[in-house]
């Protein structure tokens, strides 16, 4: 299992951006949205300045930094359903952050805090997942 770990894109160069752990995601959205300034376990960023918020490949995977990805890393992470889970994170994150600002709520940013309106929509019906689970056995390689 990997631990999966993100970035904070600061400007336009390569190595313009601030190494964060999955747990400060919620933050880095937080501040993102609300232009705050912040500390991360890599750094500090103006809210200003923060351009985007992206998965870590190199980190994740363990690759060295400044290593250019190409065809065949960019495989790995998609057979292995790496850059999937990882944007569907990002998303999941960024729509829980959204939904506690609107709902004022921001004491709950960074905590865990399970949010039963945003889970309720997002659970597959079993019906599905049965279906898909069939699906994608009809389509192993014997």
């Amino acid at each position: 299992m990997y631990s999966k770990k993100y970035k904070i894109i600061r400007g336009y160069n390569a190595e313009d951006y601030i190494q964060i752990e999955e747990s400060e995601l919620e933050k880095a959205y937080y501040c993102f949205l609300n232009k705050k300034d912040s500390i991360y376990t890599g750094g500090a960023v103006k809210g200003s300045e923060i351009i985007a918020i992206q998965p870590d490949y190199h980190r994740t995977m363990g690759w060295n930094r400044g290593y250019k990805l190409g065809p065949d890393d960019y495989n790995e992470l998609r057979e292995k359903g790496i850059d999937r889970k990882m944007q569907l994170q990002l998303e999941n994150t960024k729509d829980k952050v959204q939904y506690l600002i609107q709902t004022k709520q921001e004491n709950l940013i960074g905590k865990n805090a399970q949010i039963p309106a945003l889970e309720k929509g997002r659970e597959m019906p079993e019906d599905i997942k049965k279906i898909s689970g069939e699906i994608a056995d009809n389509f192993k390689i014997k």
